[in-house]
């Protein structure tokens, strides 16, 4: 969970940063997301459906399963700056929470034998 988090939050704080079980999931990189079952051999691919690698900032910026909810795609150089404004902007925030509850309700959409192509 570290440097993920450090690069959003760099600072330790007896203060909480606010984020709901939905953007602590998204941030940390952890959760339904099959980038992260697929590092610890829950799923035997890291493929999302439509083909490409499942991490967060796919679902986030190009997976075509949720479109509804995407969020410009930064430049590969700037994902880390992108991760930190996301996280300090409400709307982008409310975004993704209905973003990883798709996925949460929907997770068989996203495995790789339920291809869409």
């Amino acid at each position: 969970m570290g440097r993920p988090i450090h690069d959003i939050v760099p600072r330790v704080s007896l203060h909480s940063v606010g984020w709901n079980r939905e953007e602590i999931l998204f941030f940390t990189r952890h959760g339904p997301f099959l980038a992260y079952f697929s590092r610890f051999r829950i799923d035997p691919t890291s493929n999302c459906s439509c083909g490409q690698e499942g991490t967060t900032l796919h679902y986030a910026t190009e997976c075509i399963l949720t479109i509804s909810w995407h969020l410009r795609k930064p430049a590969e150089h700037l994902q880390k700056i992108w991760f930190g404004r996301v996280a300090a902007n409400q709307n982008s925030r409310s975004k993704i929470r209905a973003l990883v509850r798709h996925i949460m309700n929907n997770q068989e959409l996203f495995r790789l034998n339920y291809s869409i192509i």
